[in-house]
């Protein structure tokens, strides 16, 4: 009866099953096969599991991941291209044309990115902002991300007009230069003070999980993984609020300059450093999520204590991990290390919601307000959905 649910399901879901409603599921452009995906999402959905992913990207997360890394880059580059530029005019009273052409090529372009990049960080904030958000969270969305993100969308415009007067060889603003220096100073004292409370908040988060996770070892296997992946993420959050607030300091020092008119380059430069550093910092957390799914993966498939059975049975042999997880990955029903990481989150936020939410247990309250968020069982937040965000981000 299972495989037949399955395969009705797969073949459509409704109605009677047919060869064409399957073949929607058929994939690839130069050999054809089975979306298996798919396939296992349906077999775990037949077995009774919740199989939704809280964590999947949404189109706003692909333009901000795009914007992010493309002004990061394309900043980095004008903040160098400037100080070559400058540097030498300072010392030689002659400007490199080559770096000045770079800056009046790659500057307008750099302006505007980051104006994309501060209006989806506005926009973000405005939809992660949740009424069960801890204090600090809810600060952090509104304060240090939207408002920043305000305050960057002005510096950017300011920006906009500096770099058009310059590439048409006009003469520079000294009202576009204040607006873009007080834009970045304000905006800087927003990322430096939510940096620096991250940076005390999340090391506190992190060690209260570490010691939850030590506590639950051994008792509640579930909780014991939840307190893990919690002060992991806790520790990336960490790293990238020590970030920010180099950003900001780099911003106020630098939008400083600009309004004391100061006849240096550092002003510019360090605006442009800023904002690779807040790229930078972006794309680490990216990275740093993506990568952990193996390590989170390989924990909850049991891969070292498989590999040490293998080794014990033949002490000359020498597993490949890779083909391991793969066969382990497909006796749980998986068909990757993604599609394993997401049902673990699932999972594990379905039973911080019940434990922790819904029956008080001290534990998992403990858990819920070390991951960010404020637990009211009268009104039953937070919801699961968030639970599973604030546990991965």
């Amino acid at each position: 009866m299972e495989q037949k649910i399955a395969a009705n399901l797969f073949a459509g879901g409704s109605g009677a099953p047919s060869l064409s409603k399957a073949k929607k599921h058929i994939t690839g452009f130069t050999g054809r096969s089975v979306d298996w995906d798919k396939f296992s999402t349906i077999v775990r959905t037949v077995k009774g599991n919740k199989t939704k992913n809280y964590n999947e990207d949404q189109d706003r997360d692909y333009v901000t991941y795009a914007t992010t890394a493309a002004a990061a880059s394309v900043g980095a580059s004008s903040a160098a291209a400037t100080g070559v530029s400058e540097a030498q005019n300072l010392a030689t009273s002659s400007t490199n044309a080559g770096a000045l052409g770079a800056v009046t090529d790659i500057g307008p372009a750099s302006a505007m990115l980051s104006g994309v990049t501060a209006g989806m960080q506005i926009y973000n904030a405005a939809q992660n902002h949740e009424e069960a958000l801890s204090t600090h969270d809810k600060y952090q969305n509104i304060g240090a991300e939207g408002g920043a993100g305000v305050a960057d969308l002005a510096r950017f415009g300011a920006t906009s007009v500096v770099n058009t007067q310059t590439f048409m060889g006009a003469a520079v603003s000294t009202g576009a230069t204040a607006a873009a220096g007080a834009a970045g100073v304000v905006g800087g004292a927003a990322y430096l003070a939510g940096g620096v409370a991250g940076v005390y908040t999340h090391g506190k988060r992190k060690n209260n999980l570490e010691k939850l996770e030590k506590e639950t070892a051994g008792k509640d296997e579930k909780l014991n993984l939840a307190a893990n992946i919690g002060a992991s993420t806790q520790e990336i959050n960490r790293k990238k609020s020590a970030a920010t607030a180099l950003k900001g300091a780099a911003m106020i020092v630098g939008g400083g300059l600009l309004l004391a008119s100061a006849a240096t380059p550092v002003g510019w430069l360090l605006l442009g450093v800023a904002g690779a550093i807040g790229g930078i910092a972006a794309i680490y957390k990216f990275y740093k999520k993506r990568t952990r799914k193996e390590e989170i993966v390989d924990r909850f498939l049991g891969l070292d204590k498989k590999v040490s059975e293998l080794q014990a049975a033949d002490p000359q042999a020498k597993p490949d991990k890779s083909v391991i997880r793969s066969s382990l990955l497909q006796q749980n029903g998986f068909n990757s290390v993604g599609q394993c990481y997401s049902q673990i989150i699932t999972d594990l936020a379905h039973t911080v919601y019940k434990k922790g939410v819904l029956e008080s247990d001290p534990q998992y309250i403990t858990l819920i307000k070390n991951i960010g968020l404020t637990p009211d069982a009268k009104k039953k937040t937070p919801k699961i959905e968030l639970i599973a965000k604030k546990l991965h981000t």
